[in-house]
Order: structure tokens, then C-alpha cells, then sequence
């Protein structure tokens, strides 16, 4: 996939769309950065708290300064600060409140889907429920799953008790 700078004829397009001529979270004018994943563009302290909550929430790319691939440039063409605010209409005292909540992911879901073509989703896919012993819990974390834990021996747990009881009659013994 190859990747470049945003052309300007591009940019002025995205731009162009209702509500892009300010940042989409504080209102500040001439927005210069853009988070991909959600289609909007923002000011440069409010891409700063777009990256602090990661990128599987908040994709942030520099409008100038980054290279970009075309299904970003579409993702940008196809969303608008105004149609995200629509959208996520309700008050919120933190972007992470605004941003990390199913209302936004389920946007988030609709606008991958705009740009791959593909049916939008109606509603968050089911979360799979996730066992506290089954390793498909640790997908994604790390190069593969922590070994199971060691399963003690009979003859382990007997020499065990064996030592602790002898240990515990000397001490009482000295006493």
C-alpha cells in the first residue's frame, strides 16, 4: 500500500466538509491534524489527547507533516467533524469519555466500513467472552500466550507436608 503526503487538492477537499475549518473537540480554526479512525480533523493539543489514547480508540496523523495511504485519505473525505459530533451528540468532560464508548466505536466500525465498501454494521459486534485459563485471552499481547502454570506431583505435595512437619516439630522441640 503505498503511502504519501496528503496532495493539496485533497486536503482542500477534506477541508471543505461541514465543520472541518475548526477542531472537531475545542473549536480551535485551522485545524493541521486529522484522526484517521474517526474522519475529523483537530488542532495540535487536541491530537496530542487524540495519541494519548491510543491507537486502537484514536488513529492521528499530521495533515502535512505525515505520509498517507488512500484508504486514509478516503476515511477523511468520508467522515466531517460535523457529521462525528451528529453522532456523538451527548456532553462529555473527557476525550477519552467522547472517544472509548460503543456509540463511538460503532461510528468508527460505519466509516471503515464506507471506505472498504462494504454493508455499515447497525450495532457493535458481540464480545466474546473470555475464560480466566483460556490463553486466546492474551491474543495480541506480547509475541504469544505465558505458559501455563506448573501442576504440582503427588510425591511433590507429600515431600512437602513431610518437610513442613518435620520443620515444625524441631522448632518445637528448641522451644
Amino acid at each position: 500500500m503505498p503511502s504519501f503526503q496528503m496532495p493539496t487538492k485533497d486536503w482542500e477537499e477534506v477541508q471543505g466538509i461541514p465543520g472541518n475549518d475548526k477542531c472537531v473537540d475545542c473549536g480551535l480554526s485551522k485545524p493541521e491534524w486529522a484522526s484517521v479512525s474517526f474522519g475529523v480533523v483537530l488542532c495540535l493539543q487536541c491530537s496530542g489527547r487524540h495519541r494519548g489514547l491510543g491507537t486502537h480508540i484514536s488513529f492521528v496523523r499530521s495533515i502535512t507533516m505525515d505520509s498517507w495511504t488512500e484508504k486514509q485519505i478516503q476515511s477523511m473525505k468520508l467522515g466531517g467533524n460535523d457529521k462525528l459530533n451528529k453522532c456523538i451528540s451527548e456532553e462529555y468532560s473527557s476525550i477519552r469519555e467522547k472517544y472509548d464508548n460503543d456509540t463511538a466505536q460503532l461510528y468508527k466500525l460505519q466509516l471503515k466500513a464506507r471506505v472498504e465498501g462494504s454493508p455499515e454494521p447497525k450495532e457493535l459486534p458481540k464480545k466474546k467472552e473470555v475464560k480466566k485459563n483460556d490463553p486466546s485471552r492474551y491474543q495480541g499481547i506480547g509475541s504469544s500466550p505465558p505458559p501455563p502454570p506448573p501442576t504440582l506431583k503427588s510425591s511433590t505435595l507429600k515431600w512437602v507436608a513431610t518437610a513442613g512437619i518435620t520443620i515444625a516439630v524441631a522448632w518445637f522441640a528448641t522451644r
